[in-house]
């Protein structure tokens, strides 16, 4: 049976905030850890001395926030949830599309983090890592010979690179900034040159990663970005 929490006084304003942040103090300071069954509805609502509607409130935004998951059944209930990097993905591309970030910072972002990632690549990557590389390399090789852009793999191929970092954290915030980035490209006409140009830098950053030439890496990938700007500017320039 699950430990009563220690409960202060809840008996003011914004009861759902202080309920909420009760327990997700409670689960940041590892009294509540992943996986831990929290104790019932009906005996929160006790320990906290408040309604049913309060104690609902408050669990449905932890649900919402991702700290707690509820689950059906005769087993089910209310568990803290297990730690996802994943969901940095979610926030940030809501993020964007609400207005809090702009194209110019995610871009950005990336021309200033990429040189890092793509360091680590060549530094921490496995064999596996290679080979995922070079069928997204194949792949595209393909559709160019046969006259085609295979887009969105060409840009996918800079999260692989992330992959290839072994950092979780890194993978979700270039997750993020790459669906970003694929989303407003493909809203942008690309000549079959500058395709070309792109998977013969993929071509040459998995070389780098091979090689585990770190130097070069980071020089060839500044050079890359060099080009962002004037994709941000034709974007800008179609929603004018």
């Amino acid at each position: 049976m699950s430990k009563p929490l220690i409960v202060p006084d809840v008996s003011s304003s914004n009861i759902p905030d202080k309920v909420r942040g009760i327990l997700k103090e409670a689960i940041y300071d590892r009294r509540l850890k992943p996986g831990d069954k929290l104790p019932s509805e009906e005996d929160l609502r006790n320990q906290f001395k408040v309604s049913k509607t309060v104690m609902r409130e408050a669990l449905g935004q932890l649900v919402a926030e991702g700290l707690i998951e509820k689950r059906r059944g005769a087993k089910g209930g209310s568990f803290v949830a297990e730690g996802n990097a994943d969901r940095i993905l979610n926030v940030v591309v809501d993020c964007y599309h609400l207005g809090g970030l702009t194209i110019e910072e995610v871009i950005d972002f990336r021309r200033n983090i990429e040189p890092t990632v793509l360091e680590l690549a060549c530094e921490r990557h496995e064999k596996s890592d290679l080979d995922i590389l070079k069928i997204n390399l194949d792949t595209c090789k393909n559709r160019l010979n046969n006259g085609d852009v295979d887009r969105e793999n060409q840009v996918d191929f800079h999260r692989l690179i992330a992959i290839a970092s072994h950092n979780r954290l890194l993978v979700s915030s270039m997750s993020a900034a790459i669906k970003i980035s694929r989303e407003f490209t493909s809203k942008l006409e690309f000549p079959f040159s500058e395709a070309k140009e792109d998977y013969e830098y993929n071509v040459e950053f998995f070389e780098c990663i091979k090689n585990r030439n770190t130097d070069h890496a980071r020089r060839l990938m500044s050079k890359h970005f060099e080009r962002s700007k004037l994709l941000v500017e034709r974007y800008k320039t179609l929603n004018r």
